[in-house]
């Protein structure tokens, strides 16, 4: 099910860039990305770099982190501290393996995957954290 949602974040991250070299700085790309971390979350991982799925290598930030709740509680959390940061909430649909957030403010969009299965504790990974995809956006 993480497959199905990953590709369609994918897919959906792929028609939000027209490609081109990235404009923002590296430091404003992770303050943008950082403002999206809810207060009760922990941060399991944080990468920097080219997101190779969007056209054009584009620069992105990638945040992993976990919290309590279930998925909607997490999803709404989420939701709020973007909202309290200036974001606006461009989609939010239910899918078959968790919620997927789309997040927006100038110049930049934040992709979110929200999974129905939490992390077991303790055993945080990239592979069963929520995980934010920052970009510019073009």
């Amino acid at each position: 099910m993480r497959l199905a949602v990953l590709a369609f974040l994918a897919v959906l991250a792929a028609g939000c860039s027209s490609g081109g070299t990235p404009d923002a700085g590296a430091d404003e790309l992770s303050r943008q990305a950082q403002a999206l971390i809810p207060e009760a979350a922990e941060v399991v991982d944080v990468t920097e770099g080219a997101c190779v799925q969007l056209d054009g290598n584009t620069a992105c930030a990638r945040i992993f982190l976990t919290s309590d709740g279930d998925e909607g509680e997490r999803a709404d959390e989420l939701v709020r501290t973007a909202k309290a940061a200036g974001w606006e909430v461009a989609r939010r649909e239910r899918m078959g393996g968790g919620t997927s957030i789309v997040l927006e403010r100038e110049g930049y969009r934040a992709i979110a995957a929200v999974w129905t299965t939490p992390c077991p504790e303790g055993e945080a990974d990239e592979a069963c954290a929520d995980e934010i995809q920052v970009i510019e956006d073009f």
